[in-house]
């Protein structure tokens, strides 16, 4: 018993080696009267000497398993063998205060919390951002805005009333509220409005939310056993699992005794592989959801639009003397409005004389509306289209001027847009497209390639206007630091491909250059350039007797030259036949809504618009 107290073991271990020790010493006796009448005497001698040794044997065993015992425990190792039966802490472990909820998105815990207020859980507008980007945020006029099929809503923060298509309603709460500087959007709300699974449990709080199903690794649970906070018996518990649970696997651990699961009600943590089946592949189930349907126009032929350069009113009156060469051409966009300031005013160029010139015709008209003020400028454009007020002063203007010119569409032209203005760049497509089709006129959008303009958000702009529209050219521009064309055709071919992975290509526009550049490269290697139509181009390469020769790789005529006059070396891509006849077959190749060229007047010949026509039928 000493030895045990000395040891630290207990009670019932000291009484284990002392019946231990007494049953030892009762055989040793049951031997010796044995052997005393049942052997001689030099054999009852011998079976003495021989019990004696067994008997030190004995002893010396049980005092090296007390030391072994001691030992371990003084050092903690039974500790360790001991396995963690204790429940994790899970607001510690997630930093969650009262009324706070974690929130898992797609199989991962967020650093971002939910709240509780109002009976409801919300979560954070920048979370929520990624699950659903329609909602947009005018933080400075403090206004979430919701674009819906029946109108848009705009909701105030902390009321549960809101506007829907400028009519008041009521919710029986509200769906936007702030706390602590942050914007909240109510789940429910969300949940309703997005594809998507969405639980909220407590005891404790979480949100589990998913977005994105793909083929995933599960399991199913052997036996009962506990998912803990990390790999390892030491760790702390979240909850028991039962026999036959499905989990997802993330990490199966690769031939280590622990995998990291996921559980359906939003667990992330480790089990014993010995305690789950064999992972197998599984293809998560999408929930039942229905997409809004947003109104759209689509004309029941190929589109073929010419874009005209009007840069003043008195331009307006050539449309008369150029309608009859421009053969084929279905729609006009001519450019004719554009920003004064930064209050959102505009300067309209409009005629409605040359809308009737072309109604005459058989053309539509869908005006241009670039963001132009003196030049574009992403910066002017943050500061009108940030405000919700200059975005409506903005749309009040258009709506005046569909009306005056008996205009067929709007053609919506905003270059260089920055990353930090694309929010409300987008929200405002939203507004425009609403208004377009509550008069009835046809909403188009012009883009860069998106390999430019994925900022852009392509597939919303998709949904929202009747047509995009590729610029397909500027692959080189003024400014770029090496030579080349305009548009190669791997260059027209990819922004196609680009588009149309993210908008119907019943809905794409493709835009042609009908200009070209003419690179100048001197002494020292500096490379500069200028835009001139068709005829110039080649009108340089004729005055030096050069013969343009086709360029495989760019798919073009090709010249150069070095100059008599400046020493300089110069090269050409040639806009002409070959070129448009290979981009016109494209539209046909890629099934897409039309064709535009930039830009009226950059032509060599009628014949150019007659081979348009000719190709993408």
């Amino acid at each position: 018993a000493s030895v045990g107290s000395r040891s630290g073991l207990g009670i019932q271990e000291e009484r284990q080696i002392f019946l231990f020790m007494r049953l030892l010493r009762q055989r040793e006796s049951d031997s010796y009267c044995w052997g005393k009448y049942s052997l001689h005497k030099k054999k009852r001698k011998d079976k003495v000497t021989h019990m004696k040794k067994i008997r030190r044997m004995w002893c010396l065993l049980c005092v090296f398993a007390v030391v072994f015992i001691s030992a371990l425990t003084g050092c903690g190792v039974v500790d360790e063998l001991r396995s963690e039966t204790g429940t994790v802490d899970y607001n510690s472990v997630y930093g969650l205060s009262d009324g706070q909820y974690a929130i898992m998105l797609n199989h991962e815990m967020l650093d971002a919390k939910g709240i509780e207020q109002n009976g409801q859980v919300y979560i954070d507008l920048n979370t929520v951002a990624q699950i659903n980007s329609r909602l947009y945020w005018d933080n400075n006029e403090n206004l979430v805005l919701y674009a819906t099929p029946d109108g848009m809503m705009e909701m105030t923060p902390d009321s549960s009333q809101y506007l829907l298509g400028g009519q008041t309603m009521d919710s029986d709460y509200p769906i936007i509220i702030q706390s602590d500087g942050l914007l909240y959007v109510s789940g429910e709300f969300l949940s309703q409005n997005t594809k998507m699974d969405y639980s909220v449990y407590t005891d404790p709080n979480r949100i589990v939310m998913q977005t994105e199903w793909n083929e995933v690794q599960t399991t199913t649970v052997t036996d009962k056993t506990p998912i803990r906070y990390r790999g390892g018996i030491k760790s702390e518990i979240f909850r028991e699992l039962d026999k036959g649970e499905t989990l997802i696997v993330l990490d199966d651990g690769s031939g280590d005794e622990w995998a990291n699961v996921v559980t359906t009600d939003g667990y992330n943590g480790w089990v014993l592989n010995e305690d789950i089946e064999t992972p197998a592949a599984t293809t998560e189930t999408e929930p039942e959801y229905t997409e809004p349907v947003f109104e759209s126009i689509s004309k029941d032929y190929t589109i073929n639009m010419a874009w005209h350069g009007i840069y003043s009113t008195a331009a307006n009156d050539e449309l008369a003397s150029i309608i009859g060469d421009l053969d084929g051409v279905t729609t006009l966009s001519p450019r004719w409005f554009y920003f004064e300031n930064t209050d959102g005013d505009l300067v309209t160029l409009g005629s409605a004389s040359y809308v009737e010139t072309a109604h005459a015709a058989g053309m539509e008209v869908w005006a241009m509306f670039s963001n132009e003020f003196d030049n574009f400028d992403s910066a002017m454009t943050d500061e009108v289209l940030t405000y919700t007020s200059k975005r409506r002063h903005v749309l009040d203007q258009i709506s005046q001027y569909i009306d005056a010119y008996d205009l067929d569409g709007i053609n919506l032209d905003f270059e260089l847009i920055s990353e930090e203005g694309a929010d409300s760049y987008i929200q405002f497509v939203r507004e425009l497209s609403m208004l377009c089709h509550e008069k009835g006129v046809v909403f188009s959008v012009d883009n860069y390639v998106p390999t430019y303009t994925l900022h852009y958000n392509h597939r919303e702009e998709g949904i929202f206007a009747d047509y995009v529209v590729i610029m397909g050219y500027d692959e080189h521009y003024g400014g770029s630091d090496e030579t080349g064309s305009v548009a190669s055709m791997g260059f027209v071919r990819q922004g196609i491909e680009d588009m149309t992975a993210m908008v119907p290509k019943e809905k794409v526009i493709n835009g042609i250059p009908l200009y070209t550049r003419v690179w100048s490269t001197d002494a020292n290697g500096a490379i500069s350039s200028f835009s001139c139509g068709m005829e110039e181009a080649k009108g340089y390469l004729d005055s030096h007797g050069v013969t343009p020769t086709f360029d495989e790789t760019t798919g073009q005529n090709y010249g150069s030259y070095t100059s008599d006059i400046d020493g300089n070396f110069y090269e050409i891509w040639l806009e002409d036949e070959t070129s448009v006849t290979t981009r016109a077959q494209m539209i046909k190749e890629y099934g897409l809504a039309g064709i535009a060229s930039w830009r009226i007047g950059y032509e060599d010949s009628p014949n150019i618009w007659t081979i348009i026509k000719n190709n993408i039928q």
